[in-house]
């Protein structure tokens, strides 16, 4: 959610932020905007809808710009609303992410004093704050003093009329800093200056970095300077771009059986550790959110049949509600893509509160979560630019699969199948291709789809149906094919389609409940290894021992990314969603 880029440095600034936001775009928006000094003036760009849509010519000759794009969270969407804010006497721009938990009190206080507020943002009090903290002092140490008076989530970017200096900090939100000769960029993603510099340094919460000709990073709690030095980020620019195709979605969809063998490039004593220390824990958590949450109670389904151990799933955003449950013998594995989560790092934080230990998967290198895990677990996945979860889901659940049978002493046969299974996703991709979009054009003008599984298929369900309704809008639910009886069937008429996923071990109990929806008019779809003249369309499913969850989603997503096209959705910018949902 949201995006922040700036620059300053040789290139043109202002083109050079815009071309910044665009690679931005996926992390959802509504809004954006730029600020940048020029001829001794701040001036703003601000507008509502898409940044591809802007057809002026951007200024030039700036000496410096920052940019970001706006997911509402504080008012509603609109140029008023949209960042970069200023403040009252139009001398200071800021641009924010996360929230300003007492921002009414500050706002209160500076309305007191007679400003005026034009937005209904929490942004804009930092301006004003600002404005009002520079009337005893300069630019970087008002700044500094505001960030001490705000709380709650933020990465701000502020500049001002009177200084040559961006000024950037953060606490609990992420922040990047790009580095290159005599350039610097300020970004909430590293893939928004991949194009320029791989050398970064990331910063920590509660860091404030003043950026001239050199760049001084403080650390605001104990008020000095600290050294950090920019280390390579160990990605690159292709791995960010379409590479010919014409979605990212697809593209990401397409990487997935080189994006599983990279997973599970693992080293095997560091895997094998991992499995003794879930052993030895006095209760193992799974924490996560949307596809995560779904790899992860794939995986603890696994863990029951292959390892015959109970581990905890729960969501993210109520975790909370078991720390009473948490000691410092319990082992908590956080899952993130991004490692930003709020969620994640909130669920973290509570267990570190009772000196749990935390090992996080994650894909972003120096995200926020792997600085407060004690572990991690790289996914290796590469970037992943759509906002819809593909690649990061299988190399998630590939790395769950392996540490399942690194736990029951079985690491080299988990990895021959893993294997395996990648090779039989490649072959679904380019074999099953037609098939599937022929089944998306039977289904684009659906209602409703329901998708039941059972076992190792119903987690395979509810992700099924959660990146159906995430790109095409159409209501998908996903459900145990045990509880059509308790309600949903009642939904069940003439031609509602049906996706019915199944496993060797479910095949006969599911055969079952699709007799029952079949009987009452759904159009039945089977997504599984063995035929029957109970579905009216089908897709093979290669069989493989405990392998199927992992197979199986791949052409669920094909078939999502196809829907989308069907109906004319654009399937890398889903509405009203964002890649990192870096807000509560």
């Amino acid at each position: 959610m949201c995006g922040i880029f700036a620059y300053k440095g040789k290139r043109n600034a202002t083109k050079t932020v815009f071309e910044g936001l665009k690679k931005l775009e996926y992390r959802g928006y509504d809004s954006w905007g730029m600020a940048f000094k020029k001829q001794g003036k701040i001036q703003t760009i601000k507008k509502v809808g898409k940044i591809a849509e802007f057809n002026k010519k951007i200024p030039e000759n700036a000496d410096y710009a920052i940019g970001h794009t706006r997911w509402a969270t504080h008012g509603k969407v609109n140029e008023k609303n949209a960042h970069p804010q200023l403040s009252n006497n139009k001398k200071i721009a800021v641009i924010h992410n996360g929230i300003i938990d007492n921002y009414m009190k500050i706002k209160n206080i500076l309305m007191g004093k007679g400003y005026n507020f034009k937005s209904q943002t929490d942004t804009e009090v930092i301006p004003n704050l600002i404005q009002e903290n520079m009337k005893k002092s300069s630019f970087r140490e008002a700044v500094k003093k505001s960030l001490k008076t705000m709380e709650g989530s933020f990465a701000i970017v502020a500049i001002s009329q009177d200084s040559n200096e961006i000024i950037a900090a953060k606490k609990m939100s992420p922040l990047v800093l790009g580095i290159n000769d005599n350039e610097s960029f300020v970004s909430s993603d590293v893939a928004a200056f991949l194009s320029y510099t791989d050398k970064a340094i990331i910063m920590d919460d509660n860091e404030m970095a003043v950026i001239d000709e050199d760049i001084e990073i403080i650390n605001l709690k104990e008020n000095k300077k600290i050294t950090k030095k920019a280390k390579s980020i160990g990605m690159n620019y292709e791995e960010a771009e379409k590479g010919g195709f014409k979605h990212f979605l697809i593209k990401e969809i397409s990487e997935q059986e080189e994006s599983i063998m990279r997973a599970i490039n693992q080293d095997r004593e560091f895997i094998e550790n991992i499995s003794k220390q879930i052993d030895n824990a006095f209760g193992v958590f799974f924490v996560s959110c949307g596809t995560s949450y779904h790899a992860c109670l794939s995986a603890s389904y696994l863990f029951s049949k292959i390892v015959k151990k109970h581990v905890n799933v729960v969501l993210a955003s109520e975790f909370i509600n078991y720390k009473h449950f948490l000691t410092e013998n319990t082992l908590v594995i956080a899952v993130s893509q991004s490692g930003e989560t709020a969620d994640v790092l909130d669920a973290v934080r509570t267990a570190r509160e009772k000196n749990s230990r935390i090992i996080s998967i994650v894909n972003v290198p120096g995200s926020s979560l792997t600085r407060i895990s004690d572990e991690v677990i790289p996914m290796n996945a590469g970037q992943e630019v759509s906002v819809l979860s593909t690649k990061s889901y299988t190399s998630q659940l590939a790395i769950l699969t392996l540490i399942a049978y690194a736990c029951a002493g079985k690491y080299e046969k988990g990895l021959g199948l893993i294997r395996k299974s990648a090779y039989y996703i490649k072959k679904i991709i380019s074999n099953d291709r037609k098939k599937i979009k022929s089944l998306a054009k039977k289904l684009k003008d659906k209602r409703d789809i329901f998708i039941i599984g059972r076992g190792l298929a119903f987690p395979s369900a509810l992700e099924a149906a959660l990146k159906i309704k995430e790109v095409s809008y159409i209501h998908a639910e996903g459900l145990a094919g045990g509880e059509l009886k308790h309600g949903t069937l009642a939904l069940i008429e003439e031609g509602v389609p049906v996706i019915v996923i199944s496993t060797s071990d479910s095949e006969a109990n599911i055969e079952n409940n699709a007799n029952e929806i079949k009987s009452r008019g759904g159009f039945m779809i089977g997504f599984n290894s063995h035929e029957s003249n109970i579905y009216d369309y089908f897709i093979k499913i290669p069989s493989l021992e405990n392998m199927e969850p992992l197979i199986t989603i791949v052409p669920i997503q094909l078939l999502s990314y196809y829907l989308a096209l069907y109906r004319k959705c654009d399937p890398d910018k889903p509405r009203n969603l964002a890649k990192s949902v870096t807000v509560r």
